[in-house]
């Protein structure tokens, strides 16, 4: 199934981009840049099952990926799968880990988080803004993972596939990433 081409161009409208054919990779890719960092969409096919990723540049990936700096973030959130009393049965039934501890308990009761450094990770949950970006992106996309690293950028990884994903979703989850990014540029360089 090809993606929807009305939907590539909004999108790409969206972030002052443009479509890219890398169709070697990536059945869809769209490059542009919003608040000025690169951001592109990606999924590796239009449908199901496969979903979308965003990404958002800090530093200077020009060269390719490179290594985690040990003195930057490298935090991970996943939603948890239960809440509340049933995660206490899940932990128990090895369905769920217990993640790393983080001093937030909006942090605690909704995601699984993993980080390289303790101090740094809640430094960043605490950041006046950061917490209500996570959770509304949470709210919005309902992502599968949100990978930050104040050296690189923001992987957000959302389940639902291009075709299916909703405008309002994207341009949420867009402005959101956005937004964390400037955050993380301005303060934790």
């Amino acid at each position: 199934m090809a993606a929807e081409a009305w939907k590539l161009e909004a999108i790409a409208k969206l972030i002052e981009g443009r479509i890219v054919d890398d169709s070697d990779r990536v059945e869809v890719c769209v490059k542009g840049s919003l608040l000025g960092f690169p951001i592109t969409l990606e999924s590796f096919r239009a449908g199901w099952p496969f979903g979308v990723t965003f990404f958002l540049e800090i530093g200077d990936l020009s060269e390719g990926p490179k290594p985690v700096d040990p003195d930057a973030l490298n935090m991970t959130f996943y939603p948890r799968m239960t809440r509340g009393l049933y995660s206490f049965f899940a932990r128990l039934l090895l369905l769920e880990s217990k993640g790393q501890p983080i001093d937030e308990p909006r942090i605690k009761s909704n995601f699984l988080v993993a980080y390289n450094t303790r101090d740094l990770a809640e430094r960043f949950v605490h950041f006046p803004g950061v917490l209500e970006k996570i959770l509304k992106l949470e709210h919005y996309a309902k992502f599968s993972e949100l990978v930050i690293r104040t050296d690189a950028g923001i992987s957000l990884s959302v389940p639902q596939n291009f075709n299916a994903l909703e405008m309002d979703v994207a341009k949420e989850s867009i402005q959101c990433i956005s937004e964390l990014g400037q955050i993380m540029f301005d303060n934790f360089q």
